[in-house]
């Protein structure tokens, strides 16, 4: 798996080049972590070639993020004005973003490196390893993620039409 990689910028002090991944430069939206997770069949993939195991079943880790959205829904107390709903939502999810931001930037990294690799053979097969079992970890947790906050959005868009009020308290329980 290879990510793009960002354009350089000089530094206006030293001209150093610094690089700023994309997750780094927009805010965080599900598309961006869409566009930024491996695909199931690249995961698979890279865990057969190093005979690490099947990745978990897509169906299965969307379920469990489903779960924790609806667990999270049910910790909390939305404010009755829906755009402050959608601001106290977005504070407490955050951290959960940040952690997939940094899985996303750890596994940036990792390739970038790999892909550079002149160590002897057996280092280099055991950091692709490494690489693999870090794609498959971003890949669940960004699944995971994007099922939490599909939940998430759901019940922000249920709160704000007051005829839907019904199934965002269905939803806490």
């Amino acid at each position: 798996m290879s990510f793009m990689h960002d354009p350089t910028e000089a530094g206006p002090s030293n001209g150093a080049l610094l690089r700023f991944p994309v997750e780094r430069r927009t805010t965080p939206t599900p598309e961006l972590i869409r566009n930024l997770l491996p695909e199931y069949g690249t995961v698979y993939n890279l865990l057969a070639r190093h005979n690490l195991g099947d990745p978990p079943e897509p169906a299965l880790v969307e379920a469990q993020g489903r779960r924790t959205g609806m667990k999270m829904l049910g910790d909390i107390t939305l404010p009755a004005d829906p755009q402050a709903a959608r601001e106290d939502v977005t504070r407490w999810f955050q951290p959960l973003v940040e952690r997939m931001l940094r899985r996303f930037s750890e596994l940036r990294d990792l390739t970038w490196e790999a892909e550079r690799q002149t160590r002897d053979e057996i280092w280099n097969e055991a950091y692709q390893a490494r690489v693999a079992r870090t794609t498959m970890i971003a890949w669940r947790t960004g699944t995971r993620l994007l099922a939490a906050w599909s939940v998430l959005d759901e019940a922000l868009i249920a709160h704000a039409d007051a005829s839907m009020g019904r199934i965002e308290q269905q939803a806490t329980r």
